[in-house]
């Protein structure tokens, strides 16, 4: 072998040669080429198409390098949340299911009455998710829209933890989760599913799929639910999936889908992040746990101060294209966008008392609060109007390929992304009885089961309402390209990973102070200016490396660098890169021919560039009122997946973490400890056969209450004022299916157990939800 040249272009030129004798010349086959006695190389697919070896453990992913993969070889913790697994458990949200996976948390409003299928992810709050490798971030915005994804739509979730340099540069350093949807079959099906139950139920879905001919299928989806929900109020949704496959050949497919979301949430439900009850006792302070009982005035399952007319309701419009194909007989190619309006409304009515914290000047521990409640029978209430819209597309462009120069191989992936958002308008308004007296009379907490009463809490004009200072519009750029490639080793039993992504960002934000609001009842609102601009232009590499083994055949251990970066305006309006780096080491596992798989991780995630209010600053006025500080978040986790036998398949996670500010303080709603296991037991034979029963069992550690970022007048940081404590709720259900029909019988929190989860503030703690009973009826046609 030639020596190497230091010129790296001179050793680029050497090795080509040698490049040229392990790929196929143009007009041939791999297998033409290919010696005898050797397998044709496979090219990889940007489609995930390998079977699941258990139902709850599919042995592939798709969403580290936008190509599928084995899980066992890639060096990230990911984990696969199969359709099978969402059936079983009759999941209503996202975070119904991914709550059994390691580093999984609730977000404030999660679960079927929240937002965004808003979850935490290390720690760290994800605001969005990516839709079939897409990002459903709003950009220029820094949050996706509001409606969760209808679960119907969901063929599987992958759970990549930690910065994802590629699928998600700009997303929370936490990790991320790519939804891959249903797409049509070429074989034919017809699915009727009606679920009814006490809360979260009432919904009915159609799902129909097949052939028309050779070469074209078909699927299309209607789904239509009204439930009541827990926290009084009801979801009200009705979404429609339409979608048709053209197989030009076997490696030439092209696929269009489009998804609309009518998605509304009325009552309390509809106010997440000002619903449950407010902290406004004077024992709730210096650290204190709340009681499981809430405060006097609110309730589990009162209104607490709510407007039944209150509604928030998102309209989501999703069309989008993917091309793939092989050049050549030697690179897999993918052409794929998406274009997406959403369309925001939330009009609600809810208590306008703010509790907040009074500290020690010189310790920084809460030793009051500021009640803000101070008579129960007349608490006054602010009646508030959000809405926006927001339209903008996507492209994106991949090739993949592989390469056996010697007894190496090569996987290079590289690609190109496009998206323009553009915020059309985003207003926020707001009316109370101070500047219209009588528009919105104040609540009595303690008649009525503390809900605003209809006759005297009529909607005021529109245009009594006043409207803040509000960026719109906005637009924006976001461009990506990447490079990744992997190098497998002694018959492919070590891998290198190393990858780059440039991020470019072009926004211009526009600043109004001037509106017109409509006259009529939920009519709008929308800037009509002067608007003063804001531009923020700049661009973010992000970088990822890796190095795996494989000690045998079932086992790998790893190492992996990565991370990603979001940006956001500075003090000075300068843009700011938000980064997050991750270290990660593991250790994963496969048994049972990839029945079940037993991984265990260590990770160290720092996000770089948060503002924080400088507690210098307090003490000496030349200091900057600003700093920039940094979150960290460390620990462990441990899942096992999979089956332990042909009829026992099981989840079990285990966390142990934690998530600190720059000034080693916790943050609201992250636990330090999660814990969870779901056993589920599926007859395959015998008088039973088609019948199974699952238990699961999760627990998640105690929490702040609320998120402090300032410093007392001493320059002390200040502490937060209470805690959540810790809970644990018991689920469990059954199923039966016999020839074309099925049905399940779902329970959660089977003790009825009453606890506080996901604070936000002391605005806004809620009650879990009580015991919910669903049964789910399908038939196969």
């Amino acid at each position: 072998m030639k020596k190497l040249s230091q010129n790296p272009w001179q050793s680029i030129a050497a090795l080509l040669p040698m490049l040229a004798l392990a790929v196929p010349t143009f007009g041939q086959t791999a297998a033409q080429t290919a010696p005898a006695t050797e397998e044709a190389v496979k090219l990889p697919e940007f489609t995930v198409s390998t079977s699941a070896a258990d139902p709850y453990r599919p042995a592939d992913v798709l969403s580290v390098n936008r190509i599928a993969g084995s899980v066992l070889d890639s060096p990230f913790s990911v984990n696969v949340v199969s359709r099978e697994l969402m059936n079983d458990l009759g999941a209503n949200s996202t975070y119904e299911v991914n709550r059994y996976f390691a580093g999984l948390s609730s977000g404030r409003g999660a679960g079927v009455g929240g937002i965004m299928d808003r979850q935490n992810f290390r720690g760290f709050e994800s605001f969005s998710k990516t839709l079939d490798n897409f990002s459903q971030f709003d950009f220029p915005g820094t949050s996706g829209y509001q409606a969760n994804i209808d679960p119907a739509f969901i063929e599987r979730q992958e759970l990549v933890m930690g910065p994802d340099s590629i699928l998600s540069p700009t997303g929370t350093p936490g990790g991320s989760v790519n939804v891959i949807t249903k797409s049509p079959l070429f074989t034919q099906g017809t699915d009727f599913t009606g679920v009814v139950g006490n809360y979260d139920a009432n919904k009915w879905t159609l799902d129909t799929t097949g052939p028309l001919g050779q070469h074209f299928a078909y699927r299309a989806i209607f789904n239509y639910q009204d439930a009541k929900t827990y926290i009084p109020g009801a979801v009200r949704q009705q979404n429609v999936a339409l979608e048709a496959t053209y197989k030009f050949t076997e490696a030439s497919k092209l696929t269009v889908k489009y998804f609309g979301e009518d998605w509304g949430q009325r009552g309390e439900i509809a106010n997440a992040n000002d619903w449950g009850e407010q902290i406004y006792q004077a024992n709730t302070v210096g650290g204190a746990v709340l009681s499981k009982n809430m405060e006097p005035g609110f309730g589990y399952r009162s209104w607490n101060g709510s407007a039944t007319w209150s509604r928030r309701i998102d309209r989501i419009n999703t069309l989008e294209a993917e091309f793939t194909t092989s050049l050549w007989d030697k690179v897999s190619a993918r052409f794929a966008g998406q274009a997406l309006t959403d369309n925001f409304l939330q009009d609600s009515s809810y208590p306008s008392t703010n509790p907040s914290d009074i500290w020690d000047p010189a310790s920084g521990i809460v030793t009051g609060v500021n009640p803000g409640i101070t008579n129960l029978t007349s608490v006054p209430v602010v009646d508030q109007y959000t809405h926006g819209y927001w339209r903008g597309f996507q492209l994106q462009n991949d090739y993949a390929a592989n390469f056996h120069p010697g007894p190496v191989s090569i996987q290079p992936v590289v690609g190109w992304a496009v998206e323009q958002g553009h915020q059309l308008y985003s207003i926020t308004a707001q009316d109370n009885n101070t500047a219209h007296p009588g528009d919105a009379p104040n609540v009595n907490l303690l008649a009525n089961n503390g809900e605003q009463l209809v006759g005297s809490t009529a909607h005021a004009p529109m245009s009594d309402y006043t409207a803040g200072e509000s960026n719109s519009p906005a637009m924006g750029t976001l461009k990506q390209e990447y490079a990744t490639t992997r190098a497998g080793f002694y018959d492919d039993r070590v891998f290198l990973t190393g990858g780059v992504s440039r991020t470019t960002v072009n926004v211009d934000n526009y600043k109004s102070t001037t509106f017109v609001a409509s006259p009529k009842p939920g009519g709008v609102i929308v800037p009509t200016g002067p608007y003063s601009l804001v531009k923020l232009i700049s661009k973010k590499d992000n970088f990822l490396g890796g190095l795996l083994a494989k000690p045998t055949e079932n086992t790998s251990v790893y190492y992996t660098y990565s991370s990603n970066a979001g940006v956001t305006a500075s003090p000075t309006n300068t843009p700011l890169w938000q980064t997050g780096k991750q270290h990660e080491f593991g250790f994963k596992s496969e048994f049972f021919d990839q029945r079940l798989s037993i991984n265990a991780d260590h990770f160290q995630i720092v996000q770089y560039n948060l503002a924080t209010p400088n507690p210098l600053h307090n003490t000496d006025a030349s200091q900057p009122p600003t700093l920039l500080g940094n979150a960290v978040s460390k620990g462990y986790e441990l899942n096992v997946i999979g089956g332990v036998t042909k009829n026992l398949s099981i989840i079990g996670s285990y966390t142990a973490m934690k998530y600190r500010d720059l000034f080693g303080r916790r943050v609201r709603n992250v636990p330090d400890h999660l814990a969870n296991l779901l056993v589920n037991y599926h007859f395959n034979d015998g008088a039973l056969k088609g019948a199974s029963v699952f238990a699961g069992v999760v627990h998640v550690g105690n929490v702040a209450g609320e998120t402090v970022t300032g410093s007392t007048p001493l320059g002390v940081p200040e502490q937060p004022g209470f805690y959540v404590d810790g809970w644990t709720v018991i689920n469990a259900g059954a199923g039966y299916g016999w020839s074309r029909y099925r049905i399940n019988l779902n329970v959660d929190n089977v003790a009825n157990s009453k606890f506080l989860w996901q604070p936000a503030s002391r605005q806004s703690v809620p009650g879990y939800p009580g015991i919910t009973v669903k049964a789910t009826f399908s038939v196969h046609i």
